[in-house]
């Protein structure tokens, strides 16, 4: 909770000292004078000020503060130079009590430093009390041990909740927000609800601040919501990246992995008991047992005689097979990238045609639009007239028969769609056939340059001295060799591969888990109860304060949506009466109140209000505002209010003086303190 217990502010003039100190009570506080300009609202800028509130009324520092802190004062009819302001406000939290000083204006002290004492202002220059120098409306303000938000949040017992931004980042709800919703000014605050509040780049941020005040699991469930939504695009998108890199370092040495999920899932076994690892031999072979087959030709090769006189035969033979294996390989190249660049034209001429019919449903949507609109523009062919012959226009190039039935903008534009996502799909299908061309082109090209340098060494061995050592022995030793150095490097690399995939189904079982545990619902049987209640206590109020703008209170409800007042899913101070805003304003103030008081919820149980009899209102009705708030019994209200006729000086009589405080305040709020202590 938060009360205002004392404000103390000190104006230094060249003629002398003037200033205003005064106690405020719980509950009900009034600060009354008879005029307009006795300075009420400036004593409630102190409190905004101390409170480093003051983007409520306007802006930041001390340059939203009347002239009165920080330029000239006037006493009478004279005005004296202000030289040095500052402000003590002395706060309890219902177990502790702290005094904020900031100045207006002071040598060799910005406005943005807040000292807070750890004791009554009356003790604040006792040598036993603590204090902290803090700093409002700089950055970490709100989050950092010295800065005074963060302190206020944690005196007041605030937790506030971490937030969406406009700018794609997570933020706690600020405490300017909040209490914008509480704290109403007299020059913005009663053109709507929240109307002074700053913007701070908080999405949607009255929703945010009812669903704080009144306690509303939704906020916690959506920020859960969110939470697990980026888990869950984090986790497809590092899956998806894994794949990619196993496919790549496969690519490589024409291999592939069947059996892996190409989207997450939960393995218990782990992925690499569910998959196989394959090369792209004819038919395919499991990558061990062709591993097994290279070791035992390598084995094999150590068999064969070195010499070319020993295999001279063998080695013809050998030739020979080689080119017909490289013919063969040349031709399917050849079919291949045939294939590939047929792959390709169809690509180009699919894309043109979605591009075609992007540009035709675009066409055909902006007609549909104007045409639904009644746009009154001089264009026949908006009216399906053409404007050469004057026919009407068909949505086909067909004659025109009477057995023939066309197809209305409206059926074009879908028989458009249907035809896109058939496109789509042969493009997808034409693109997957030139990716594994693609991938075939270059095994091809790979196993027709290992066999051409074969085939040069075989060649090389024929025309060579008998007693020569074979070349073509030697290479194919190198290469199986090589060939099963690398692929034991695919094993190990996709080892790695498989235990990140083993750790992300992991993750994916947690999301699982968590997202399980979600409310089916967007709000809780809690949630329904308290905006029930919401609704209930706004209406009860809106009677109680004499609103009359609409027939039936029945018709009001609190939207879903906004959690905001709404009547057939418009803002109810639509049709009102000015005076009916501001006692809509007075009745959703307070019932954001009520409802936290009944529910336990978040709200520090203050309110203030800057003249709230705007707009002529019934006195009866004001008296009705001013019951209510005895009654709720719980917290402080101040009500900053100019007794300018009888009926409001009879309203306030009307109470019992035992159940408010009221502060008067003579021709100006700030009086010479030696006058004062007259």
């Amino acid at each position: 909770m938060l009360e205002i217990q004392r404000l103390k502010v000190t104006i230094i003039t060249d003629n002398g000292t003037y200033g205003f100190d005064e106690n405020f009570t719980r509950g009900l506080n009034f600060i009354a004078s008879t005029d307009n300009t006795c300075g009420k609202s400036s004593i409630l800028e102190a409190i905004y000020y101390c409170l480093g509130f003051e983007e409520i009324i306007g802006g930041q520092t001390e340059k939203v503060l009347t002239p009165v802190y920080k330029s000239n004062i006037k006493d009478e009819e004279e005005e004296y130079a202000v030289l040095q302001s500052s402000m003590l406000l002395q706060i309890s939290n219902g177990h502790d009590v702290i005094t904020i000083m900031r100045s207006a204006k002071m040598e060799n002290r910005k406005s943005k430093l807040i000292t807070v004492f750890y004791s009554p202002i009356d003790n604040i220059y006792d040598k036993d009390t603590d204090k902290d120098d803090m700093y409002v409306h700089s950055p970490n303000a709100a989050q950092h041990e010295k800065g005074f938000h963060a302190f206020l949040e944690k005196f007041v017992g605030m937790t506030l909740p971490v937030v969406a931004t406009t700018d794609s980042t997570d933020r706690k709800l600020y405490l300017q927000l909040i209490f914008s919703g509480m704290f109403i000014e007299q020059k913005r605050g009663w053109a709507d609800f929240f109307s002074a509040m700053p913007y701070l780049g908080i999405k949607d941020s009255k929703k945010r601040i009812i669903e704080y005040l009144i306690g509303l699991e939704t906020l916690s469930n959506e920020k859960k919501r969110n939470e697990l939504g980026f888990e869950e695009r984090a986790i497809r998108q590092d899956w998806g990246s894994v794949i990619r890199e196993i496919n790549a370092i496969c690519f490589r040495e024409n291999c592939q992995v069947q059996g892996i999920p190409t989207e997450p899932q939960v393995i218990e076994v782990g992925i690499s008991n569910i998959t196989n690892i394959v090369k792209n031999t004819e038919g395919g072979i499991v990558l061990e047992e062709y591993m097994a087959s290279l070791r035992e030709e390598y084995d094999n090769l150590f068999s064969t005689e070195p010499k070319v006189a020993d295999n001279y035969d063998q080695i013809e033979e050998e030739l020979r097979l080689t080119e017909e294996a490289i013919d063969n390989l040349e031709q399917q190249r050849k079919e291949a990238y045939q294939k590939f660049m047929a792959e390709n034209l169809a690509i180009n001429k699919l894309n043109a045609n979605l591009e075609t019919i992007r540009v035709d449903i675009s066409n055909n949507k902006d007609a549909k639009k104007l045409r639904d609109l009644g746009a009154e523009v001089d264009s026949l062919a908006l009216k399906d007239i053409c404007p050469v012959c004057h026919q009407k226009i068909q949505d086909a190039l067909f004659p025109e028969q009477d057995a023939y039935t066309f197809m209305s903008i409206e059926e074009n534009i879908r028989h458009l769609n249907a035809q896109g996502q058939v496109f789509e799909y042969a493009l997808k299908s034409h693109q997957e056939n030139k990716r594994k061309l693609d991938a075939l082109l270059t095994e091809l090209q790979a196993k027709l340059s290992t066999l051409n340098r074969l085939a040069k060494a075989l060649r090389n061995d024929i025309y060579a001295v008998d007693d020569e050592y074979a070349e073509s022995v030697v290479y194919k030793k190198i290469e199986i060799s090589k060939e099963i150095e690398d692929l034991e490097k695919l094993q190990s690399n996709l080892q790695k591969l498989f235990s990140t995939m083993d750790a992300l189904s992991d993750r994916w079982k947690k999301y699982l888990e968590d997202k399980e545990k979600l409310p089916k619902k967007k709000f809780s049987s809690d949630d329904d109860t308290k905006i029930t209640t919401l609704r209930n206590v706004f209406i009860k109020n809106l009677r109680r304060f004499g609103y009359k703008s609409l027939t039936t209170m029945e018709q009001i409800e609190i939207s879903k949506d906004t959690y905001l007042p709404v009547r057939e899913n418009f803002d109810m101070k639509f049709d009102s009466s000015a005076s009916d805003g501001i006692r809509a304003i007075w009745a959703f103030t307070l019932a954001l109140m009520q409802t936290s008081i009944i529910h336990k919820g978040n709200h520090p149980n203050i309110l203030m209000y800057d003249e709230p009899d705007q707009h002529s209102i019934v006195m009866k009705d004001l008296k009705s505002f001013f019951d209510t708030i005895i009654e709720i019994n719980v917290g402080q209200t101040i009500v900053a209010i100019t007794i300018k006729d009888s009926d409001t000086e009879e309203a306030i009589a009307a109470l019992n003086p035992d159940s408010y405080n009221i502060i008067r305040i003579g021709k100006r709020a700030f009086v010479k303190m030696s006058e004062k202590m007259e």
